[in-house]
């Protein structure tokens, strides 16, 4: 999809583990009364029998509305001070076996109603994570995604080289496909976050500086992601709101990772 083609907006929710708890519930909720997609990232390892039961009902019930994806396997639950799951030193072998156990729960759980799209916890990740993600069968890396122009110039000149990583820094191949993979990169580019203070607290942007980020984005790319952690909106869900009135009033479209998926 090149720049000049109608824009287009994801939305994709991080974190969706242990707890069905009111800010989960009631972004999902907003979401469906406005008939825009809404792609929940499921930390396999995590997930609770309620939270698994509850996806399933809506993913029934809304078909087009309700993704889910991969979130990584545990989140590194068990070195929760460690902002690393994938990636760092961690070798082929070892990162495939952990993706392919999430993607068996993801089956067990979801059976044929989930989306083979994965995005790595703390977006870290290594060439043998990307190997790993290949050679088990996801169609799409939901990474993220700079247009500054430094961001650009490191992308442009690694894809042309057809390389994961130059100068220490990922290469993003959003929104085409990755080079010498089999699965696409479609990332966010966007966040309602500026800064995280605590488990459940953060700093957000206003609404103002999201849609500033947005148009920013639409210069560079037709496809543009909007990241979300629910844990941290429910105090947002106005201005949330707000948000979603006004990309539909301004023209963008929203799709869901399946329809993006080829």
């Amino acid at each position: 999809m090149k720049v000049s083609d109608r824009p287009v907006i994801f939305f994709r929710n991080d974190d969706v583990r242990e707890r069905l708890d009111y800010t989960l519930i009631s972004l999902t909720e907003l979401f469906l009364k406005q008939q825009i997609p809404l792609a929940h990232a499921v930390e396999p390892a995590n997930i609770t029998p309620e939270v698994v039961n509850w996806l399933k009902s809506l993913k029934t019930d809304h078909p087009r509305l309700i993704d889910i994806v991969q979130h990584g396997y545990n989140h590194n639950a068990e070195n929760p001070g460690i902002k690393m799951e994938f990636g760092g030193s961690r070798n082929y072998a070892d990162q495939y076996n952990d993706i392919l156990k999430g993607k068996d729960l993801m089956y067990e759980y979801f059976s044929e109603h989930w989306s083979p799209v994965f995005t790595f916890p703390y977006g870290t990740y290594n060439s043998g994570s990307l190997r790993a993600l290949s050679d088990c069968g996801f169609k799409i890396l939901s990474s993220k995604i700079k247009f500054t122009t430094k961001a650009r110039l490191k992308n442009f000149l690694g894809r042309s080289l057809g390389k994961d990583f130059i100068f220490g820094k990922s290469v993003n191949y959003h929104p085409g496909v990755r080079s010498n993979y089999n699965f696409r990169e479609i990332s966010v580019s966007v966040n309602l976050i500026r800064k995280y203070t605590g488990y459940e607290t953060a700093d957000h942007y206003n609404l103002q500086e999201i849609l500033y980020q947005i148009e920013a984005a639409r210069k560079h790319t037709s496809i543009i992601g909007i990241l979300m952690h629910h844990r941290f909106h429910g105090n947002h869900l106005d201005m949330i709101q707000e948000l979603l009135t006004h990309l539909r009033n301004t023209g963008y479209s929203f799709v869901s990772f399946s329809e993006l998926m080829y």
